[in-house]
């Protein structure tokens, strides 16, 4: 199959890790010195027992013309996903499946400027993957890829099922979900509990649950996600949904969250995909959400000091 990654980060290399052994794979990447690390070195995945392990990737320079691919990967941040299509499109083409993994909420919608809703995967990875520097990801945390169509129909059910017999053909663990949405407010609860805390904290993604004070702020963020989850139309438990969130903290304890990683390196972050998704939807059916606006507004005033440092 050919397989086309956009964002070549911690994430994007990683699942090239799995899927170049078997298949056709390019990363395109915006950073020229990362392609260029890449083509030179290949990618370095870092495993827990810290051993290192290396994989033969080739990379480009986004917008590059490659031709059209079988499948389409969009790993770059929210924030950029409209432009990183645009700039891409001639990889498209008249049959070409493009998947979102990515955090937040609003991916597809961008995609779906460029390409039929029908053709769009959407889903979440419960891997947990942080950067190391160029061409070097440590790999914190395994899980599912949960995938499922964006718009169902005969002929989308039919692409979810090829794109997931090439990932598990990648020894990737594929669960194939008529209903998505549940899964994917799931993963953006996940990501409202631990994303923005983790980065204003400055701490380690287990240091969420095992510091009381941090957990029950924790809890009144994912409290005020489950309510306009049920708003939006999707229900939960708000117990259960704690206790994702809680597993995810216990589990990817060592890792980092990206949006700290952001912080580190000074970048602009997702918080608008995110806890901002969920405070504007809030506002939208008038359910209050203090916590995810206060968040918001914290990681924006902190991006803005970004330039006084």
């Amino acid at each position: 199959m050919k397989i086309a990654i956009l964002g070549a980060g911690a994430m994007g290399s990683l699942y090239a890790s799995y899927l170049a052994p078997i298949h056709d794979v390019t990363l395109l990447d915006s950073y020229k010195p990362q392609v260029d690390k890449i083509n030179s070195d290949g990618i370095t995945k870092i495993g827990k027992d810290q051993s290192e392990t290396s994989f033969s990737v080739k990379a480009v320079l986004s917008g590059t013309d490659i031709g059209f691919q079988d499948l389409l990967i969009v790993f770059v941040k929210g924030i950029h996903t409209y432009d990183a299509m645009k700039e891409n499109t001639g990889l498209l083409g008249p049959h070409t499946i493009v998947m979102t993994l990515q955090n937040g909420a609003g991916n597809n919608r961008d995609i779906a400027q460029f390409v039929p809703k029908e053709r769009i995967i959407v889903g979440t990875s419960s891997h947990n993957s942080v950067s190391m520097g160029l061409g070097k990801f440590y790999h914190s945390g395994c899980g599912p890829t949960n995938i499922g169509p964006d718009f169902p129909s005969e002929s989308s059910l039919r692409d979810v099922k090829k794109v997931a017999a090439a990932l598990e053909e990648s020894g990737l663990y594929v669960n194939i979900m008529e209903d998505i949405q549940k899964v994917l407010w799931q993963k953006l609860m996940v990501n409202c509990g631990i994303n923005a805390l983790s980065t204003l904290m400055q701490c380690r993604i287990g240091e969420i649950y095992t510091n009381s004070h941090l957990w029950d702020l924790c809890k009144k963020i994912v409290y005020e996600c489950v309510m306009v989850a049920e708003a939006d139309g999707t229900y939960f438990d708000r117990r259960d949904a704690l206790k994702i969130v809680q597993s995810v903290c216990e589990n990817d304890a060592e890792g980092y969250a990206s949006m700290y990683q952001d912080r580190q390196n000074k970048r602009i972050t997702e918080i608008d995909r995110i806890n901002g998704v969920v405070a504007k939807l809030g506002d939208e059916y008038s359910i209050n959400t203090p916590c995810n606006h206060m968040l918001v507004t914290q990681i924006h005033g902190m991006e803005v000091m970004y330039s006084n440092q």
